[in-house]
């Protein structure tokens, strides 16, 4: 026997008022529709509830003894449902993401600034990965959200474009001089500083057969943003990134000439299809669809704004 909640309220409205028409304006449907609904809720359950007079209902035995069990069950699923309400609402508890070091520095700082002051009961785990990296940790659920260049299989992720930029080379103008843009002949003598294999720079350059791939071979090998710019800036070489690289803090008062041809990256918010998303973790992906502003941001980076 499958009795509803509806049936009970029904039951239970009904026999508090007394009185079909208040307990139908109480309930928001019809006098018809409610007598219906009650005699319907009686050949169910095989048990007359109500003794009808032309005035008022009055309840049966059997019908006095179901009410206090009915107000019982109604009580216990009305608290059940708001209990879930509340859980699915409410903004706590802790949200990995996986990102890179550029998108961490440069945007997230305006993403979370406010996040934290409308959600205080939402806690953070940020880990810095290669975008390989990132893509694998949001694959084996090591991570909620992941945000990085899409690297291997992607099948089981949703992947939503977050921005794009283009790669080029960043110099100290006080070592290196560069020209308006970077083509292989401008760059031919320059000291490049050599990405690691994984980096979704290299998988980018060597995609788009680049030249600079051959060129880097020669060059010192550093897989940390922090110290590839700490590199260029002393001179000891001209580091290869995008744009979003060339936006960190620590690449101020250098310059940044975009390649020629043109290659961009693209930068993807990544989850997991057959994952749902706790409260908290739906906060921080629609905060990084919404519209946004970055003004260290190089005005060659374009934000995809999804929300």
């Amino acid at each position: 026997m499958n009795i509803s909640q509806r049936q009970l309220r029904m039951f239970v409205e009904t026999a508090r008022l007394g009185n079909i028409s208040r307990a139908s304006e109480a309930l928001h449907i019809s006098q018809p529709a409610l007598t219906r609904a009650l005699k319907e809720f009686e050949s169910q359950i095989s048990t007359v509830l109500f003794e009808r007079t032309t005035r008022r209902l009055a309840l049966t035995p059997e019908g006095e003894r179901f009410l206090p069990t009915a107000q019982r069950l109604l009580g216990d699923l009305t608290e059940a449902a708001e209990r879930l309400r509340v859980q699915a609402s409410d903004v706590q508890g802790t949200v990995t993401l996986a990102v890179g070091t550029a998108f961490g520095a440069l945007v997230l700082p305006h993403v979370l600034r406010p996040l934290a002051a409308r959600y205080p009961g939402m806690r953070l785990r940020l880990l810095d990965d290669t975008s390989a990296g990132i893509t694998r940790r949001v694959v084996h659920a090591e991570a909620d959200l992941g945000i990085g260049s899409l690297s291997g299989d992607t099948s089981a992720l949703l992947c939503q474009k977050l921005l794009t930029a283009p790669l080029g080379v960043l110099a100290n103008p006080a070592h290196f001089a560069l020209k308006a843009s970077a083509g292989a002949r401008e760059l031919a003598a320059l000291p490049l500083l050599k990405e690691g294999p994984d980096t979704s720079i290299m998988q980018l350059l060597r995609l788009h057969g680049s030249s600079l791939v051959a060129q880097m071979e020669g060059g010192i090998e550093v897989s940390s943003l922090s110290i590839q710019l700490a590199m260029a800036q002393a001179g000891v070489g001209v580091a290869v990134l995008s744009a979003l690289g060339a936006s960190h803090p620590q690449a101020r008062g250098m310059r940044f000439v975009p390649l020629r041809p043109a290659v961009r990256r693209e930068v993807f918010l990544q989850q997991r299809r057959d994952r749902p998303l706790s409260a908290s973790a739906r906060v921080l992906r629609d905060a990084l669809l919404a519209p946004l502003r970055v003004p260290q941001a190089h005005p060659s980076i374009r934000f995809v704004a999804k929300g």
